[in-house]
């Protein structure tokens, strides 16, 4: 695959931009979807990038010492190291370079400081947490800590044309990996009995040879749940196990992949041997499910309608309880793995789909006792209807 040329610097000018409207003096950002979007590399470490106005000098990165040559290597931006030891501590190196590039000075006004604040689902979010604010106020006395964050989402909410052939090209090395897994099922041996954790292998190696990097969710890597693993209520986490896949039971396939800094994210169902009638019922309303919510990931349509459209079917169904609320999760680069949440009511409702936004299409449809199913699939918002980035097809496959 060819590698497709981002706009790193470009990214920082739109953060710049948003740095004016908010009057600040300069930022400190610490999100990992933040220091992805601008040093355009994959930064592990707990980390923040001091973002001077546009004019002022040049953002520099600020990552753990054992990591700071690989990240100058591979990243886009000024690289230096911290460490817990006197004279590399994290606030007294951001205090040393804003003031080395004219940015602060101890007996000027107190600055106005854009930070990410906030609460997010992902533990790998990494919000600027109550230690790091205090240390600012240390070293910066008087400062205001400005809340940048609706900035960092906004702005990473609609997609570049380059960005989403990334997001592409992370979807067909998940196309790869659920391609191999669906043949490995259908030329086992008659009595060879796999686990969730050799699945999550088999997946996990064609991908790597495809050309991913990093299996980039914190949720276990790839997820492999089967049978009640699969079908508990609002089942949204399934980290591979030793359990073994036994034949007539729901079996999902959760992939993830990175390249180039995005990331790909497919759900796919499949059922090995005989498939119960209820189960099969069952499986049929969740494509209905799938369809719907695709035909409903349109350029001015809210949440909310989304949701109701997609709901209306489970209804009429018999499966209301069965159908998890959230219908969709953001997706982009390292970091990039939650905002929007697709959900109902006051918080999310009004929220509507935009042009060019990416989103994992997701459907949720468990039955305790029954099967479970999950769809995830990046899904580009367009002026012509939703397109799913994935090649997969969305119904569940009968080994």
């Amino acid at each position: 695959m060819n590698r497709i040329e981002i706009d790193w610097k470009g990214h920082v000018r739109k953060y710049q931009a948003a740095m004016e409207e908010l009057n600040l003096d300069f930022c400190v950002l610490t999100r990992v979807k933040s220091i992805t979007y601008l040093a355009g590399c994959f930064v592990p470490w707990k980390s923040a990038i001091l973002l001077p106005k546009e004019g002022e000098g040049e953002p520099i990165l600020f990552t753990v010492l054992l990591d700071v040559e690989r990240v100058k290597a591979e990243g886009q931006l000024l690289t230096d190291g911290w460490g817990p030891m006197k004279g590399f501590q994290w606030e007294v190196k951001i205090q040393r370079a804003a003031k080395k590039m004219g940015m602060y000075n101890s007996k000027g006004k107190p600055p106005r400081i854009g930070v990410e604040l906030g609460l997010d689902i992902c533990v790998t979010g990494q919000l600027l947490s109550y230690t790091e604010a205090k240390l600012l106020k240390k070293v910066f006395p008087g400062c205001k800590l400005v809340d940048f964050n609706e900035k960092t989402e906004r702005i990473q909410l609609i997609k570049e044309p380059e960005e989403i052939e990334m997001l592409r090209k992370a979807s067909e090395i998940t196309d790869i990996g659920q391609t191999a897994v669906k043949e490995e099922l259908q030329e086992r041996p008659p009595k060879k009995i796999f686990t969730e954790n050799e699945i999550a292998g088999i997946g996990t190696l064609a991908m790597r040879k495809a050309g991913s990097n990093y299996e980039w969710t914190f949720t276990g890597n790839q997820e492999i749940g089967s049978g009640y693993r699969a079908s508990w209520t609002f089942n949204g986490c399934t980290p591979a196990t030793n359990k073994k896949v036994k034949q007539g039971e729901s079996l999902l396939v959760d992939l993830h992949s990175e390249y180039g800094c995005y990331l790909g994210d497919l759900s796919h169902n499949y059922l090995i041997g005989d498939c119960p009638s209820d189960l099969k019922e069952f499986n049929d309303v969740y494509e209905q499910l799938c369809y719907a919510l695709i035909d409903n990931m349109n350029p001015g349509t809210t949440f909310d309608e989304c949701y109701e459209e997609v709901h209306k079917i489970a209804k009429k169904e018999g499966f209301s309880n069965d159908l998890f609320f959230g219908l969709g999760h953001g997706i982009g680069c390292i970091g990039n793995e939650s905002f929007p949440v697709v959900l109902p009511g006051k918080d999310w409702g009004d929220m509507y789909f935009e042009e060019n936004m990416v989103e994992i299409a997701a459907i949720v449809f468990n039955k305790p006792g029954l099967g479970g199913l999950r769809l995830e699939s990046p899904t580009w918002v367009t002026s012509n209807g939703a397109q799913l980035l994935p090649k997969t097809p969305l119904e569940v496959d009968y080994v």
